[in-house]
């Protein structure tokens, strides 16, 4: 389970896919119970590097990028999935488990 995230935030989720990641698409969508749904992916599978950016693909690092209010009407406990397609076309989904939003505390509308 992913803790410590907070409704409302901007996140950058770091990622490792542990190999060379050189030319795969990256597809991620988060996701809870109710109607509540953020998808993301690279620039070359119809996202940008605003969404998934990969950072180092030789080391297999890249970045989710979650913006400030997608999530703030996200249920306490969401799902994320995380969806590769190799270089030669294999697909397969890497990662898949539960996110524990908390509910921000300070309001920076009123003092």
């Amino acid at each position: 389970m992913i803790s410590n995230i907070y409704k409302g935030d901007n996140l950058e989720l770091e990622c490792n896919a542990n190999e060379n990641i050189t030319g795969w698409k990256i597809r991620c969508e988060i996701w809870d119970d109710a109607t509540n749904d953020i998808k993301k992916a690279t620039a070359n599978t119809g996202g940008s590097d605003a969404q998934i950016k990969i950072t180092d693909a030789i080391n297999g690092l890249f970045s989710i990028y979650i913006l400030k209010g997608q999530t703030t009407d996200f249920n306490d406990i969401s799902y994320i999935e995380i969806e590769i397609e190799t270089s030669d076309g294999k697909v397969s989904t890497v990662y898949r488990d539960t996110i524990k939003f908390n509910t921000e505390k300070i309001n920076w509308i009123t003092p």
